[in-house]
């Protein structure tokens, strides 16, 4: 049977038993299906009767409390006012109905005018809001339910029932009926065995007054309201109303309005005796699957049996068929009368002239005078006699033929070529010279040992440093006493365990120096019940190693300083946080900077830059203690790992402190420089850890933003790290974040404009106010993201948004009559100024939005006299040569010289606020402020006064010369809207 017939065979049965296995299988999946369905649909029965019991159950109590309420209110009714009798009618209704364990007769004030307790009247009642006001609201008397509250009396979880009535001529009243939760759905749960079941007493608003079992808070709502139709009422698969999981809930309306009784099953419990179920069935269907199997896989071992024997019988006769074609040498096998009984195709193969003649029963004798004409004729075969003879062809192959003697007489001629395997001798011998050679010219060492080390044969090393004086017969451990010869001998074990080794290396020490030598061994081909041998090569690799070691050097240390890089830091750092936190001690991370280190690097030169954080790092390894570090991060930043610091967080805490001062006072001391001697401090940042798991990254992070504090304070301190700190730096980095965000939508930023007058009311312009509306913070002023603005450089968009939306309103206000004569002043900030492109930015705005130049006005402060004096001169210049105008912000609250004030192409200064909230309080700052304005006047400049709130204010300024205002006196700062609103008002033309 060929494969086709094997592959047919093999899928009839088993294409048999994957049918019988799917049809176990559908019918086990359908049989889990009904019995899952059945297992549903009997819990929804069992929850619908209970519902509607409960449902039924909870009408009758409410209509029973309802009548006792309504008949007590009819015996109140026969007499004036509220009977004496009245607390005596309130305790038979608690008599009467033990699910009321208080009742009592409220005014519509909320004042008990009767009660069923011993206190009677005088017992208060706290009542939920609105519950009065809800029963007296009826339009016909009914019952009204409470949401759940603690009762004052009872001290338990109630609600309050309530039936407003009418008394004689004390008005309207309502009866109160206090009910234990608990209680009434202990009786709605009566005689109910449904494992699982959560029960809920809920309003149609979803708000929970009543469950079990207990365990949520009342008064909540719960999850999504349930509304039961007035007949079946509700049955959905819903989260539990108490626990939350799946579960089918059932629900029904009440008589009471708004009230519905809930029962909720979790799914889980439902589907238990399912699951059983399930699991049986499937047990029963995997073991009924595993028996189709195990007969289908018998059927094919049987089967395959019969096919495998057939196929032996014929193979057998295959291969006597080509036993004789399968020879490599030519085969004829000859009868005693020299008759040829068999021969093979090599045969044919080497005599070609040959193949016509031969044949089964065919005389040898011919054939042999074809094999004559073949051969040189000295070389011709010779008789047919056993023997052995050589046989050289004209077309240069030599042949061997051995006839042999076979019991029946005749003959069996066996020609081999051997051609080839004289061939391949000749290669081998030159391959053995070639080797020779290539061992020669090698730079390694080549050992021959037995697996007892024993030297068998030794190559020499064309070079080497290793010397080994007559090694052959004696063991390595004598050639190579100690370490040497044990990497070799462990090397060899390996070899002979996995035919190979590599990697070993030793260390030798020898008069003309020590050397390194990397050991490699394999085993050599042996015959079976041979000796092993094993082949060991000694190379020597002392350079490598050096180079190895240089290349660590570099991968882990600091090539300036010597130190260890961060790398090294990390894993020294790891390794510190583990042991500390393993034996609850605590360590220290100091990140130190140096103060001025740019100053020094950019005025000297780099190389004395270097020779400084050299010295830098001499005098902090001197510091060191065991178990210490110092690295280098890069350029002057370096960090000391103290690795125990103590066991408390305060004795640590001074630890530190006194080693941060003694580091602070050592790079305090001068350093002999190339031409200076330098003096500097350092700014040091430190973080304890191993109270706590922390990450390499976040405790770096913590010493550096505590450094970032160093620096903040001047310099020249050590400051520990808080939490506060990250939190600072957390919501800074969350306000540039959002700052990116504000600038691509360019749609939070909104401009305000704050108004200037002169002393006659007059508007002359407006000073442009930058808004963020941050999208969760609301309304920021600048002072809560300039700095940001300024430290990252988002102030340079920003305040050339501001300046294209304010030239904008400029274009537009010199289209209209009675508005073209108004300024607007934008500020400019010291970055944003100083831009090499500044000048054309703003060319490039008035050329965009086509406003004029002489309407703008640009506000700087005097932190741009600092420095770059003449560059800032000559790009004002630059621009007011174009019709804008420059005014000084916040003037006289700098520290810059009055000198500048005669360089720079001013048009206006602007009195800062700090010194006009000083009038009338301060008679030195109105001395101030009278000489700022004649200076201006000197000066020819214009003036105005920020920051006016007062009547009083604003008359000294009036009285002694400034004529030109902004504050809050003449209103707050404006959006654009109001801005046009008040304009319309005051820039109306006078039509009387």
């Amino acid at each position: 049977m060929n494969r086709r017939g094997q592959f047919y065979a093999a899928a009839a049965i088993f294409g048999a038993v994957l049918l019988f296995v799917l049809a176990v299988a559908a019918a086990t999946r359908f049989f889990v299906l009904q019995s899952r369905q059945a297992a549903e649909q009997a819990a929804e029965s069992q929850l619908v009767r209970f519902t509607q019991g409960a449902s039924a159950a909870l009408n009758q109590i409410l209509l029973d409390i309802d009548l006792r309420l309504a008949e007590a209110g009819a015996a109140l009714r026969q007499g004036p006012g509220v009977p004496a009798q009245a607390d005596a009618l309130l305790r038979g209704v608690t008599r009467s109905d033990l699910l009321v364990q208080y009742a009592a007769l409220v005014s519509p004030e909320g004042r008990v005018l009767a009660a069923s307790g011993r206190s009677g009247a005088e017992q208060a009642l706290q009542l939920p809001d609105g519950f009065l006001a809800r029963a007296l609201a009826q339009p016909v008397a009914g019952l009204v339910v409470s949401a759940p509250v603690i009762s004052p009396v009872t001290s338990q979880q109630v609600l309050y029932l309530g039936r407003p009535l009418r008394l004689g001529e004390q008005g309207r009243a309502v009866a109160v009926a206090e009910v234990q939760a608990a209680s009434l759905l202990r009786i709605i749960n009566q005689g109910v065995d449904i494992r699982g079941l959560e029960t809920t007493l809920e309003r149609d608003n979803g708000t929970l007054l009543a469950s079990a079992p207990p365990g949520m808070r009342t008064a909540r709502a719960i999850g999504q309201p349930l509304k039961p139709d007035g007949a079946g009422g509700l049955l959905q698969r819903l989260p539990a109303r108490l626990s939350g999981v799946p579960a089918i809930v059932a629900a029904r309306a009440t008589l009471q309005d708004g009230l519905v009784v809930a029962g909720s099953l979790p799914m889980e419990v439902v589907l238990t005796d399912w699951a059983r179920q399930r699991r049986l069935a499937r047990g029963a269907a995997a073991t009924f699957i595993l028996t189709i199997l195990g007969v289908g896989w018998l059927s094919w071992r049987h089967w395959r049996g019969q096919w495998r024997q057939r196929e032996h019988l014929r193979h057998s006769k295959a291969m006597l068929d080509q036993a004789l074609e399968s020879m490599s040498d030519g085969f004829v096998l000859l009868d005693a009368q020299g008759r040829v009984l068999n021969w093979n195709r090599r045969f044919v193969e080497l005599f070609p002239r040959a193949e016509p003649a031969i044949a089964s029963g065919a005389p040898f004798a011919p054939i042999e005078q074809e094999l004559a004409l073949q051969a040189a004729a000295e070389e011709a075969p010779q008789p047919l006699v056993p023997g052995e003879q050589e046989l050289h062809l004209p077309d240069g192959r030599v042949l061997v033929i051995v006839r042999s003697s076979t019991p029946a007489g005749g003959l069996v001629c066996v020609y081999r070529d051997t051609t080839e395997k004289r061939l391949q001798m000749a290669d081998i011998i030159e391959s053995r010279a070639q080797l020779q050679a290539t061992l020669d010219a090698l730079p390694d060492a080549l050992l021959e040992l037995d697996l007892d080390g024993l030297c068998l044969r030794f190559h020499a090393a064309r070079s080497t440093s290793l010397e080994l004086d007559a090694p052959v017969g004696r063991t390595v451990a004598e050639l190579l006493p100690g370490e040497p010869g044990a990497q070799i001998m462990a090397a060899v074990r390996d070899a002979y365990l996995g035919g190979v080794s590599t990697g070993r290396q030793f260390e030798h020490r020898a008069l003309q120096g020590t050397a390194w030598f990397e050991v490699s061994a394999s085993r050599k081909s042996a015959g079976e019940g041979r000796e092993a041998r094993f082949i060991v090569i000694l190379r020597d690799i002392t350079e490598r190693m050096a180079a190895a070691r240089q290349i660590e050097h570099l991968a882990f240390y600091d090539n300036l300083t010597g130190l260890p890089n961060r790398r090294l830091l990390l894993h020294r750092l790891q390794s510190a946080l583990d042991g500390n936190q393993r034996h609850q001690r605590l360590g220290a991370l100091l990140f130190l900077d140096l103060d001025n280190f740019k100053t020094l690097n950019d005025a000297q030169g780099r190389s004395v830059g270097d020779l400084l954080l050299k010295h830098t790092a001499e005098r902090l390894t001197q510091l060191l203690g065991e178990g210490d570090t110092v690295a280098r991060l890069g350029g002057d930043e370096f960090i000391v790992m103290l690795g125990a610091v103590g066991t408390r967080p305060e004795a640590a805490a001074l630890q530190v402190q006194a080693f941060g001062d003694a580091v602070l006072a050592e790079l305090g001391r001068p350093v002999q420089l190339p031409g200076l001697l330098y003096h500097g401090t350092a700014s040091i940042g430190a973080a304890l850890f191993g109270a706590y798991a922390v990450s390499l990254e976040d405790l770096l992070k913590q010493a550096d933003i505590a450094m970032v504090h160093a620096k903040k304070a001047g310099g020249g301190v050590l400051r520990f790290f808080e939490p506060d700190m990250q939190a600072s730096v957390a919501a800074r980095a969350a306000l540039e974040s959002e700052l990116h965000a504000a600038l691509k939508s360019r749609r939070q930023f909104t401009l305000h404009y704050q108004r200037q007058v002169t002393a006659e009311g007059q508007i002359i312009g407006a000073e442009v106010l930058i808004r963020w509306n941050h999208p969760e913070r609301g309304q920021l002023l600048p002072a809560a993201f300039i700095d940001v603005a300024e430290e990252t450089g988002l102030i340079v968009p920003i305040g050339l948004w501001a300046l294209e939306q304010a030239c904008r309103q400029l274009d537009e206000w010199s289209h209209h009559p009675r508005r073209r004569h108004l300024t607007l002043a934008v500020n400019v900030s010291a970055r944003q100024f100083r831009r090499d492109d500044f000048a054309e930015q703003v060319r490039e705005v008035l050329i965009r939005t086509g406003a004029d130049p002489s309407r703008l006005k640009l506000e700087l402060t005097e932190s741009l006299l600092h420095e770059q004096l003449a560059e800032t001169v000559a790009k004002m210049k630059s621009l007011a040569a174009i019709g804008i105008r420059f005014a000084m912000d916040d003037f006289g609250i700098g520290y810059s010289s009055l000198s500048y004030m005669a360089q720079l192409p001013l048009a206006q200064i602007k009195i800062d606020k700090f010194f006009v909230g000083g009038i009338g309080n301060n008679a030195k700052i109105e001395l101030i402020v009278q000489t700022l304005i004649g200076m201006a006047a000197n000066l020819d400049l214009e003036i105005v006064a920020e920051g006016v709130e007062t009547r009083e204010q604003l008359d000294f300024l009036v009285r002694h010369g400034c004529r030109m205002y902004q504050g809050f006196f003449f209103g707050r700062p404006l959006t654009f809207e109001e801005l046009e609103g008040q304009l319309d008002v005051e820039l109306a033309p006078d039509l009387g």
